[in-house]
């Protein structure tokens, strides 16, 4: 390990506690529990070093799992409503709602940047990665996932291209590069890969698109997932017995041997 780089908080965690982790984290939406269980278990031999900013932090929930090895952390979100529970959540130092084009930060700032799928939802994710190399010091780590080309295919594939611009416009996804175009860009901004993993095979994904098509449908004019999270805020939701529950049916699915990736994890250095 490269002195000053740290594993994250998933190091020691098994496959079941990590299914766990992601269902507890994400209890009204089980599809999102899934994608983010093969993104956590890649997670748990990456280093980095502090300070660490978490670009596009949203609420929280996801630096809770991962970030907890590392201090300071600070947070970065666009979404007023987000910030503001990222900032009361007690995870960060300092959140700054920005655009990740803009970093409020100064150069040389950061040991570490971490982004949990969100560069596909920025317009200009180039960018957001030239703005996070500025901010990284030497030796500084990206570390981030993004959905593959392979995730859209698939989509388009089985069901056509209206299908999926419509997914598209529902999840705010952008942009679909492929490795190679990830390391050419990064490469352009100083930014060297030294390490890549592929995650979400395309069983596992009919499995999430499946669960996400059933959560975001409509019952009595609001969505099955709105349903759980309003349980789930009146403390209603028998958390215990729905994590297990959900931690049993996702488990084959979260288990599935990666042929295609839907998806990666990209972890590069500032090496200029």
């Amino acid at each position: 390990m490269a002195e000053g780089r740290f594993p994250t908080a998933l190091v020691a965690r098994s496959d079941v506690e990590i299914l766990r982790l992601a269902v507890r984290a994400h209890p009204h939406q089980p599809a999102v529990a899934l994608w983010r269980a093969t993104e956590f278990a890649m997670l748990r031999n990456v280093t980095f070093a502090a300070p660490v900013l978490d670009l596009g932090c949203g609420s929280g929930e996801v630096a809770r799992c991962v970030l907890r090895s590392h201090w300071p952390v600070d947070g970065l979100e666009l979404v007023a409503r987000e910030a503001r529970v990222a900032h009361e959540s007690g995870v960060y130092r300092s959140v700054m709602r920005a655009d990740g084009t803009a970093l409020p930060a100064a150069s040389a700032a950061y040991g570490a940047i971490y982004s949990h799928s969100v560069l596909e939802h920025i317009p200009d994710d180039q960018g957001a990665v030239r703005e996070a190399a500025r901010a990284l010091r030497q030796g500084g780590r990206l570390v981030f996932t993004v959905p593959s080309p392979a995730f859209a295919a698939r989509i388009e594939a089985e069901s056509g291209a209206a299908v999926l611009a419509a997914t598209n416009a529902r999840l705010g996804h952008y942009h679909y590069r492929s490795l190679e175009e990830w390391t050419a860009c990064l490469g352009e901004r100083g930014l060297a890969v030294v390490d890549s993993h592929g995650h979400l095979p395309a069983a596992t994904q009919r499995t999430w698109r499946s669960l996400d098509e059933l959560l975001v449908r409509r019952v009595g004019g609001r969505r099955i997932l709105d349903w759980i999270r309003g349980l789930q805020r009146r403390r209603v939701l028998p958390m215990s017995l729905w994590v297990a529950m959900w931690s049993a049916l996702l488990w084959r699915p979260f288990q599935r041997p990666v042929d295609e990736p839907g998806g990666y994890l990209i972890v590069a250095e500032r090496h200029s």
